[in-house]
């Protein structure tokens, strides 16, 4: 305390504008706040891959999913709060906060909300090279009463943004195909480049759907884009069990709407 303060003194208030504004959600009174920086958690030898930030003035270690951006909906997933699966398989829980794809095929899909024009960030993670998922947006209600047929109207009418890094096309049996490469957004629109990271580490989607556009930004880098002015303004959003032996995590799933 000052010498001129005194126990009623309010104390001083801070305004920072600088970066991508957060809100920190680990304390209740914390305001909004600036990202300043932020590092990949190897460069700071964090064995959990965690990124570290300086945020307003201060380095933390945070993890992902203690920081939100402001106005954003964070979708639990840990527990599966308003989830409901579509076929065969369901994640399975492996941290706090953190769920993996198990058996399949089969979508798990968000049934408090529908989503029209937003932005969508979620953090997934390979466990081995042939692991495949893939995150849906704008997908109708689905059904539970037969498990085979259940989770296609999501395929038919949604859109996928497809995880895997072989690319395999299953129709051609072939790997290597830009339509079906992490990033794409699933048998329309190729990724441009490869831009996830080694397997066992951490990726970000950014998936913004605004009017008829679907775009995809991996690790930053914008990697597909779709205009399809005859496809779905809206739905659901939904994660995929591909199979039996993949095995996925994701965490972190927020949503923003525009």
């Amino acid at each position: 305390m000052r010498p001129d303060e005194t126990p009623e003194t309010p104390p001083p208030a801070f305004r920072f504008e600088l970066g991508e504004r957060v809100r920190v959600l680990t304390h209740p009174a914390q305001p909004a706040v600036a990202v300043l920086e932020r590092w990949p958690g190897e460069a700071w030898n964090d064995v959990y891959d965690e990124p570290i930030y300086a945020v307003s003035g201060f380095v933390t270690r945070q993890r992902e999913s203690s920081l939100a951006r402001e106005g954003s909906l964070a979708i639990p997933l840990d527990p599966p709060t308003g989830w409901r699966t579509a076929g065969h398989g369901e994640p399975r829980r492996v941290a706090s906060g953190t769920v993996e794809s198990s058996g399949g095929p089969g979508i798990v899909w968000y049934t408090r909300e529908a989503f029209e024009d937003f932005v969508l960030t979620v953090d997934w993670r390979l466990v081995s090279p042939d692991d495949n998922s893939g995150v849906f947006i704008r997908i109708p209600p689905l059904g539970s009463g037969d498990p085979d047929r259940d989770w296609k109207p999501a395929v038919d009418e949604g859109y996928e943004i497809q995880i895997d890094d072989r690319g395999v096309d299953r129709d051609r049996g072939t790997t290597g195909s830009a339509l079906h490469m992490s990033g794409a957004i699933s048998r329309r629109s190729p990724a441009r480049r490869a831009a996830s990271r080694p397997v066992g580490r951490w990726n970000t989607f950014e998936i913004e759907a605004r009017g008829p556009t679907v775009a995809v930004r991996l690790n930053g880098v914008a990697v597909s884009t779709l205009d399809d002015p005859h496809g779905r303004r809206g739905g659901h959003v939904g994660l995929q069990c591909h199979h039996a032996g993949s095995r996925v995590a994701f965490r972190n799933l927020q949503v923003v709407r525009r």
